[in-house]
């Protein structure tokens, strides 16, 4: 039995011809992709009318500033999207949803239109984790617009769509990018450190580099550079430049500068903000080194150490949200079942919980299957998953973690997988050698 074959004029392990079958740049099996949307929007929907949460903490500050430049600290371009349906008298729960249905939508989609399989399995473990974090869908927050702007981002740069120039294409592929990196200006650290990675797998492997690469990852770093960018100059236009240190840089101090090593190591702390309040006279270089200068290394190797569980293994996060929300717990403290509701939760937090484990190891799974199955024909393709995931975990090594601050690996890795096994060829008829 031959063990290589040809899939698309390349060589690559007959376990990838397999699966893999010759497909236009469309969405595939329309059937499935129906019920897939149809099951989303059902129960995210359902879930916000039988809940209906209430803005709070982080939720009730983009609530508050969407549409407002005099309050902007952070959420960057997406805050202006919530702004639409807040102007058009749409209550918290119903623009909540609605965006987020429009960021699931697009997330389906743009991992759909790439996915190789026979089966279509990349796009359905997306779609599988949305099904998850359906109860995060009733939130007004902004971290599923930010993942949606960015997947569309690559997308486009993988299959522009031959209607349209290349560079009108690229452009439209930075602008979403940058409104993804304004809304979570975390994602620009990631991609800046997968850009690193990529640079000094290049130099370690000594391999030619693909035509796509280069484009890629210039407009990911034009993108990510023009984003930042945007979040800065809104929170000077708003007169609180200040707050990327008393918000933004609270994350470095909870996840690294103010963390102990105990339960809930490098998550966010009051005591973490108030150091970063603390220190506000200082340049943040100076404040950083002279906490680090506080304790002994070996402290901060255990700190490190103590986040590294959660960060190759990000808990869930969905339905703790939901339920949690200070409106949604009030009622149920004072259901006369709140014993038989609490005893509900806790089964549904184990089932969550047990879902989720398996849903994203298989996603880092896939990650590796495709690393392996195209490394000797195009080893900087395969790795662009990995470098994604690698690049997420040594962000956060030093940052504060979060389940939510994850969701952009697993929602990504799938469309990322597909383009290392479609590029190569270009299947879409854009991608080719003679890019």
């Amino acid at each position: 039995m031959k063990t290589r074959a040809q899939l698309h004029g390349v060589a690559v392990p007959s376990i990838v011809v397999r699966i893999a079958v010759p497909m236009e740049c469309v969405l595939g099996n329309r059937v499935l992709f129906g019920f897939e949307v149809l099951m989303i929007l059902a129960i995210s929907i359902q879930l916000a009318l039988w809940f209906r949460p209430e803005p709070h903490s982080d939720w009730a500050y983009y609530w508050a500033a969407a549409g407002d430049v005099t309050r902007y600290e952070r959420g960057g371009l997406s805050l202006w999207l919530l702004a639409i349906p807040k102007a058009l008298g749409w209550s918290p729960l119903a623009s909540a949803l609605a965006l987020n249905c429009l960021a699931a939508l697009l997330l389906l989609c743009s991992s759909r239109a790439l996915d190789p399989t026979a089966a279509r399995w990349f796009g359905l473990l997306v779609a599988l984790y949305l099904l998850l974090i359906t109860p995060f869908f009733s939130i007004v927050q902004l971290d599923m617009l930010a993942a949606a702007q960015l997947a569309v981002g690559v997308w486009l740069l993988a299959s522009p769509p031959s209607r349209w120039s290349r560079r009108f294409t690229f452009f439209v592929a930075a602008v979403m990018i940058a409104a993804g990196v304004s809304t979570k200006p975390q994602y620009a650290l990631t991609l800046w450190a997968m850009l690193g990675l990529f640079v000094a797998a290049w130099l370690v492997l000594k391999r030619r580099m693909h035509p796509f690469l280069p484009i890629l990852f210039a407009v990911l770093l034009a993108g990510s550079v023009t984003g930042f960018t945007i979040d800065l100059g809104l929170r000077a236009l708003s007169g609180r430049s200040e707050a990327i240190r008393t918000n933004s840089a609270v994350t470095l101090y909870s996840g690294l500068l103010v963390s102990g090593t105990g339960p809930r190591c490098g998550y966010w702390s009051a005591g973490a903000a108030e150091a970063a309040k603390a220190d506000l006279s200082k340049p943040l270089h100076h404040a950083v080194l002279d906490r680090l200068a506080q304790k002994p290394p070996t402290h901060w190797i255990s700190v490190i150490g103590c986040k590294l569980p959660e960060i190759f293994r990000p808990g869930p996060y969905a339905l703790y949200w939901l339920v949690e929300s200070p409106n949604i717990r009030t009622r149920i403290d004072a259901d006369p079942r709140r014993t038989e509701i609490d005893a509900a939760y806790r089964r549904a937090l184990w089932w969550e919980s047990h879902a989720y484990s398996a849903l994203t190891l298989s996603i880092l799974a896939m990650a590796a299957f495709t690393c392996i199955a195209m490394w000797r024909n195009a080893p900087l393709l395969a790795l662009l998953p990995v470098l994604w995931i690698t690049s997420f975990w040594v962000v956060h090594i030093v940052f504060e973690i979060q389940g939510r601050y994850f969701l952009g690996i697993f929602l990504l890795v799938p469309l990322l997988c597909s383009i290392a096994l479609r590029v190569p060829r270009g299947v879409c008829g854009q991608i080719s050698p003679k890019y």
